[in-house]
């Protein structure tokens, strides 16, 4: 990750993934032990038992819906402490994520990542 000296990524282990996020620079890196993960595979381990409550219109989103996702269990919640509250994100290619510190929020711009995000839920 190359980030300027005013970005504050201080790495969040959450399992095994690192979560880097700046809230002032609206990035978020990924990292496993071994180096850089795929923005993919990363949330997939670290939100992937999230469950999709639904579609909401978005109101300051990057994109006009967002899919709004709730923890499991208490123990889940905790993965969202890695994020700051409030803030968009550029969690990877065309996708955006946001916390309120309760739930997870996606957004993106491109039809067929909003359609596979919910396919199966």
């Amino acid at each position: 990750m190359d980030f300027s000296d005013w970005c504050d990524h201080k790495p969040v282990w959450v399992g095994r993934v690192a979560v880097a996020a700046c809230a002032r620079c609206g990035e978020v890196g990924w990292l496993s032990r071994s180096g850089s993960m795929d923005s993919a595979e990363a949330m997939a381990a670290v939100f992937g038992s999230y469950d999709l409550i639904g579609p909401l219109e978005a109101v300051g989103a990057p994109a006009p819906f967002v899919l709004a996702y709730a923890p499991p269990s208490a123990r889940s919640r905790k993965s969202l402490e890695a994020l700051p509250i409030r803030v968009w994100l550029k969690a990877g290619p065309d996708l955006w994520m946001c916390s309120d510190g309760e739930h997870l929020l996606l957004s993106t711009p491109r039809r067929l990542l909003f359609e596979n995000l919910t396919r199966g839920a």
